[in-house]
C-alpha cells in the first residue's frame, strides 16, 4: 500500500465569488471536498491529510509534522501559500524533505518559479520571450547606468513580489542611484541586496492576458478588470492588488501563440500548478510574470468544460505513477 502525505488546504466558504476574492494558494471549498471523495476511491493508496510543513521540525535530517515522520511516506503533495524568503524555515523543510522523498510540487522548482530573476533566466535559456533584464548589487548600482540608459525606462521589480507590489517605473539612473542610497540609509537590513530591472515594453493593458496550467495543461486564460491596473505614469501601467487577494478576472480566450508560447514556459519550469501573465509587444507575446500560485477560479474552469476536481485528482495519478527517485 501507497503511503501519501498532504497539506492540501481549502479556501474559507464566505460566499462571495471566487473570481472576485479567492484565497491564495489553497484550492477553493467545493472543488476541495470533491477532490477529497476522489482521493479517497483511489485504490491501493493510503492518504495521510493535512500535514502541514509549516509547522513541522527536522530532526537529524528528518521532517516531522507531530509524531508523524515526513521521511516515511511514499509521496508528499502540497499546495499552501508560503513565506516568500528563499532561506525562510518553509521552503527549507520541503527542501529536505525532497532529499528523501518525492515532493510535488519540487521545492526548488517551486523556488526558481518564485524567483523572477531565476525564473525570466529560466525562461530564457528555453526560448521563451521574457523582457530583457539587468541584475546589479544594490550598492553599485552605477554598474547599470549604461544599460538605463540605452533602455531608456526600466521596471524595478522585488524578486520575490507579489501582487504588483513595490514595482517601480525607472525613467533614468539617478532615480535608481537614489532610491538606492535611501535604503541603504533607512532599511539596509531588511532590503533585497540585489536589484532587478526589467526593460519597460509599451503595451496596452486590453492585450494583457493571465493563464492558469494544472498538470502541464492550460486551463483557461483570463483578463484582469480595469480598477487592477494602476498607473506607473503617463503611458505605464501596471497590475496592483492592494489586498493582496487575487481575482476580479474575466475569462478570455488565449491565442494560438500566447498559448504556445506559455505551454514551452510551463514545461521549463516544470511545475505542476503555475501561471504566466503575458503581454503584445510590437505585436510579439513576452511573459511577463510566472505565477507558483495561479489562480483557481471556479467559474473559469466550469466555462472552459473543467473540473478542477477531476485535474488535480489527474495531477495526483500522475505523481503517484512517475514518482521521480530521492534527490
Amino acid at each position: 500500500m501507497l503511503r501519501v502525505g498532504t497539506f492540501l488546504p481549502p479556501a474559507a466558504r464566505d460566499g462571495a465569488s471566487v473570481t472576485a476574492h479567492p484565497e491564495v494558494g489553497k484550492i477553493p471549498p467545493d472543488d476541495h471536498a470533491l477532490f477529497m471523495k476522489l482521493l479517497r476511491d483511489l485504490t491501493d493508496v493510503e492518504f495521510v491529510h493535512d500535514l502541514d510543513f509549516r509547522r513541522s521540525f527536522v530532526r537529524d535530517g528528518r521532517v516531522y509534522c507531530g509524531e508523524v515522520c515526513l521521511n516515511d511516506l511514499d509521496l508528499y503533495l502540497w499546495h499552501a501559500e508560503v513565506p516568500r524568503d528563499p532561506d525562510g524555515y518553509a521552503l527549507e523543510a520541503l527542501r529536505t524533505l525532497a532529499t528523501a522523498v518525492p515532493v510535488v510540487p519540487d521545492p526548488a522548482r517551486f523556488t526558481t518559479g518564485l524567483d523572477k530573476y531565476r525564473a525570466h533566466l529560466r525562461l530564457s535559456r528555453a526560448g521563451v520571450p521574457v523582457p530583457d533584464t539587468i541584475l546589479v548589487d544594490r550598492r553599485d548600482t552605477a554598474a547599470a547606468a549604461l544599460v538605463i540608459a540605452e533602455w531608456g525606462r526600466a521596471l524595478l521589480k522585488p524578486r520575490r513580489g507579489s501582487f504588483g507590489h513595490g514595482i517601480l517605473l525607472i525613467e533614468d539612473f539617478a532615480t535608481l542611484r537614489d532610491l538606492a542610497d535611501y535604503l541603504g540609509h533607512t532599511r539596509a537590513g531588511a532590503a533585497e541586496g540585489t536589484f532587478l530591472l526589467e526593460r519597460f515594453y509599451p503595451n496596452d493593458p486590453a492585450d494583457w492576458v493571465g493563464t492558469t496550467f494544472v498538470n502541464g495543461t492550460l486551463m483557461y486564460g483570463y483578463r484582469k478588470r480595469g480598477h487592477r491596473f494602476t498607473r506607473l505614469s503617463a503611458d505605464a501601467v501596471k497590475v496592483y492588488d492592494p489586498d493582496s487577494v487575487g481575482g476580479d478576472v474575466d475569462g478570455c480566450e488565449v491565442p494560438p501563440e500566447h498559448a504556445r508560447i506559455a505551454g514551452r514556459a510551463q514545461r521549463a519550469l516544470g511545475l505542476p500548478l503555475v501561471g504566466f501573465d503575458l503581454i503584445l509587444y510590437e505585436g510579439r507575446p513576452v511573459i511577463v510574470d510566472e505565477n507558483t500560485f495561479p489562480g483557481l477560479y471556479p467559474d473559469l474552469f466550469a466555462a472552459a468544460g473543467r473540473s478542477l476536481s477531476q485535474e488535480l485528482l489527474a495531477l495526483v495519478r500522475d505523481a503517484i505513477s512517475h514518482r521521480p527517485g530521492p534527490r
